[in-house]
């Protein structure tokens, strides 16, 4: 990836640009945030500026750290009596909190 410019709204996609038909791009919780700037921002009400990282954006984070494979072997020990259910949601909050993240889209998120 050495190089790579990130190509816009791939990863990462302002607020206002969003709303309630991009749940599937950007999840419910931040589609309802655009819709929120959208409303607000007309009527004279400052809205801080902020962005969403996308649906590919997590894909590219769980494929960058293999949590797909991961989690499922954490969820086969849980389903087959090896660990307890605290213990395995602890582990994949986890492998999230601890992963690291691509280059394109660190590069996204902080520029």
């Amino acid at each position: 990836m050495g190089g790579k410019l990130p190509r816009p709204g791939r990863l990462t996609v302002w607020f206002e640009e969003i709303g309630r038909g991009d749940v599937g791009r950007v999840g419910g919780k931040n589609a309802s945030l655009g819709e929120m700037v959208q409303a607000l921002a007309p009527r004279g009400i400052r809205v801080p500026p902020g962005f969403a990282t996308t649906a590919e954006a997590y894909w590219d984070f769980m494929q960058a750290n293999q949590l797909k494979e991961r989690i499922q072997d954490l969820l086969g020990d849980l389903v087959a009596g090896k660990a307890a259910l605290a213990e395995t949601g602890q582990a994949i909050r986890e492998l999230f909190l601890h992963g690291d993240w691509p280059e394109e889209t660190a590069a996204a998120i902080t520029t």
